[in-house]
């Protein structure tokens, strides 16, 4: 199978998410459309990024190509989301009462922007409370091989490193991108994660940081149906 179903994680009926493996690389457009309809879903429902590394997240009410944005949240059954990654955190959300859901995209330059408070905060807006909001990280780079300068490290409280060479540090992207889901609210149960390393497993997974320019780029894809 070229894809992990996390569906069942969230035990919510009809609610679907799903995330690529390295076999395709779903930057392609066409291959992404393909992709979601193998999936049952509709390709003519899907909502795709021009992804930045900003704090940009969007309501959606209808498909297309979203500029400048790493996030989006819709409430549409007809709505297809996805974003593309290659070692950042894709982050699955969805409101198990009042139906709204999310895809955001969030690497450390979004993670230090508060993408995380900023997505919670959007789904507030709806009227959600933070006790129905279910979050999932899926598979990114770990601390074990994201090795950052000072430029970064910074940005971010020292609870998130542990020592590289020199005055370079070690990242817990997945542990930032945690705490601020429970600074927003969410109850640290109803955050869940898939701790698979996309730099160290290389028959999965793509990796920006291991394979540079060339790499390809998996896809996280959910919707209802």
């Amino acid at each position: 199978m070229n894809y992990i179903d996390y569906s069942d994680w969230f035990d919510i009926h009809g609610f679907h998410a799903l995330f690529s493996k390295k076999q395709v690389d779903f930057s392609d457009i066409e291959k992404r459309k393909e992709f979601v309809e193998s999936l049952s879903l509709d390709h003519n429902g899907l909502v795709m990024l021009k992804q930045v590394h900003s704090n940009q997240v969007q309501m959606v009410k209808k498909p297309g190509i979203l500029d400048s944005t790493d996030g989006v949240i819709s409430n549409r059954k007809d709505i297809v989301l996805s974003v593309q990654v290659a070692d950042c955190i894709p982050l699955f959300l969805v409101d198990r009462e009042t139906g709204y859901f999310g895809l955001i995209h969030s690497g450390w330059r979004g993670t230090a922007a508060e993408i995380g408070l900023k997505a919670i905060y959007q789904f507030q807006k709806t009227g959600s409370y933070t006790e129905n909001i279910l979050a999932l990280m899926g598979p990114s780079i770990n601390q074990c091989c994201y090795e950052i300068g000072p430029e970064v490290s910074n940005r971010f409280d020292s609870s998130f490193f542990i020592n590289g060479t020199g005055d370079r540090k070690m990242f817990d992207l997945k542990g930032a991108l945690k705490y601020q889901l429970t600074q927003s609210g969410l109850e640290a149960g109803n955050i869940m994660s898939d701790d698979a390393c996309t730099y160290c497993q290389e028959e999965l997974y793509f990796s920006f940081r291991r394979d540079g320019v060339k790499s390809g780029r998996m896809v996280a894809i959910t919707g209802w149906r």
